[in-house]
């Protein structure tokens, strides 16, 4: 690294505070995604085919939106803008209340995920900008995480079935609305990100294999999720067996992220991604060739803590091979990206009945990931050679 890479001043506590709570705004949708688009097509308001877009578009929205930030926070009050977009995501939640027209749902869900980017950019920068990233990440996975679980249950067994399809948008609203005073504890910091420096001091070798890394870490791990219900289902599990293992897995991804933010944040961060990799390639194989219910549960539980558990070691990662933090602002968007591609890549491998050879390309994947990292760690210390 250059000389001259001083880490930019860290972030106030309102800032920290109005950032996790922003972010936790940002990312509800996407624990509830399923049950909310799934609603719509119970009721015949969005086709099966049209489910799947709808949450791509949405999510790929928000990976855009958070990359960019940072940089669009520059122009303006930062405060009045995260606002504007809090009632702009307000009003496109509410839209599905007063449309029951498919494309006008994606264009909202699209300008929703949009503004929910946004958001996300200022927990980005409250994080990546922290006296200690790792544990503020963790602390922010942790937060997030526990309203999704709980909504994810509420939502289908209490709310909608008293209130209808539309009443989840209806939570996310309120959530909306409440991010417009948070907006106002916003601090200077996150207007000055990220700092000034030349593209080429930031973008090295180093940071741009080490991003790799990232997206293909995470893609492995979204592959895991996304099939791990079709092994249950493909061994004929009951559906308590296969809900009872989905659950264990978010209970757990809570517990490992909170294990971190407690203590776990103090471990190198270098063996814990090296070893991690290992763990989490292993978890994926033995998911596939699973047999018994409670062994299929506690491989479910053991995969959730480490998937989110592992992330926050990412963001200490990318703040030391790039010192002015700004690499580290685009990491969310970027394991936003790998958690949607992954299920694609690894979807290549699977066969009707049988989806091993899916998890086996997620293990791969997650080793990749293994190798870039060792290379990105080298790059930026020539003198371990």
């Amino acid at each position: 690294m250059g000389e001259g890479s001083a880490a930019p001043q860290p972030t106030t506590t309102p800032t920290v505070i109005a950032g996790l709570f922003l972010g936790t705004v940002a990312f509800m949708v996407t624990g509830i995604q399923p049950v909310l688009l799934g609603a719509l097509a119970e009721e015949g308001r969005l086709s099966e085919a049209m489910l799947g877009r709808v949450a791509w578009v949405e999510v790929l929205a928000l990976a855009l939106a958070s990359a960019v930030g940072p940089r669009l926070l520059r122009f303006g009050s930062a405060r009045r803008t995260i606002a504007a977009a809090c009632v702009a995501l307000a009003l496109a939640n509410a839209v599905v209340y007063v449309s029951h027209d498919t494309q006008a749902l994606i264009l909202s869900r699209v300008i929703a995920g949009l503004m929910e980017g946004l958001l996300l950019a200022t927990t980005n920068i409250a994080i990546t900008r922290g006296v200690h990233p790792e544990r503020l990440s963790a602390l922010f996975l942790m937060v997030s995480a526990i309203p999704q679980v709980a909504a994810s249950y509420l939502l289908p067994a209490v709310v909608m079935p008293r209130f209808g399809a539309d009443s989840g948008f209806g939570i996310l609203f309120v959530l909306a609305v409440a991010g417009i005073g948070v907006a106002f504890l916003l601090g200077r910091e996150v207007q000055d990100a990220p700092p000034p420096k030349a593209a080429g001091g930031v973008w090295t070798p180093a940071v741009l294999i080490g991003l790799v890394g990232v997206v293909l870490q995470n893609a492995g791990n979204g592959a895991g999720w996304e099939y791990q219900a079709r092994v249950g289902e493909n061994l004929h599990f009951s559906g308590h067996v296969v809900g009872g293992a989905i659950a264990a897995d978010l209970v757990f991804q809570i517990i490992g992220t909170f294990a971190v933010a407690w203590i776990a944040w103090r471990l190198p961060f270098r063996v814990v991604l090296l070893l991690s990799c290992v763990i989490q390639a292993a978890i994926l194989v033995a998911m596939s060739r699973v047999h018994a219910p409670l062994a299929y549960i506690s491989v479910c539980a053991i995969f959730g803590m480490m998937w989110l558990g592992v992330n926050p070691f990412q963001v200490s990662l990318l703040v030391d091979l790039d010192k002015t933090r700004q690499a580290a602002l685009v990491l969310a968007s970027l394991q936003l990206v790998g958690f949607g591609t992954g299920p694609l890549i690894c979807s290549f491998f699977v066969r009707p009945g049988n989806v091993e050879a899916a998890f086996w390309c997620a293990a791969g994947l997650v080793m990749v990931s293994m190798a870039l990292y060792i290379v990105a760690i080298v790059l930026a210390r020539p003198r371990l050679l």
